[in-house]
C-alpha cells in the first residue's frame, strides 16, 4: 500500500512534466505558419525553411517588446505538407495563395 501511496503521485507528476515539455503550437501559428509557406517564392533558391524564417523573424520591429521567434519545428513540419503535395498541386498552389492554403490545412 505505501508503494502505490508514492508511486502514483510520481507518476502523474511525471506524466504532467512530460506534457509540459512536448511543444504544443496554437492553430493560430498552424495557420501563420502556413500563410507565410503559401506567400514565399517557391522557385527561389533559397531555402523554404530560411525564407520563413526571414518573413517571420524579419517583420519584427527593433523596439518590440516581444520579438517573434521561428519555430524550425513547426516549419519543418509545414514544409513537408508542402512537400508531400503532388507536383502540379504545388505549381497551383505556387500560383494560388487560397488554393494553396487549403491544400495545406488539410
Amino acid at each position: 500500500m505505501a508503494k502505490v501511496k508514492y508511486t502514483l503521485p510520481l507518476l502523474l507528476i511525471l506524466a504532467l512534466a512530460a506534457w509540459w515539455f512536448i511543444p504544443h503550437d496554437s492553430e493560430e501559428d498552424k495557420a501563420y505558419y502556413v500563410a507565410v509557406l503559401c506567400a514565399i517564392d517557391h522557385d527561389s533558391k533559397q531555402p523554404l525553411d530560411q525564407q520563413m524564417r526571414n518573413v517571420i523573424e524579419g517583420g519584427n520591429s527593433d523596439y518590440a517588446l516581444q520579438k517573434i521567434a521561428y519555430k524550425p519545428r513547426l516549419g519543418r513540419s509545414v514544409i513537408a505538407r508542402w512537400e508531400q503535395l503532388k507536383a502540379d498541386e504545388q505549381q497551383r498552389a505556387a500560383q494560388d495563395n487560397l488554393l494553396c492554403q487549403q491544400l495545406l490545412k488539410r
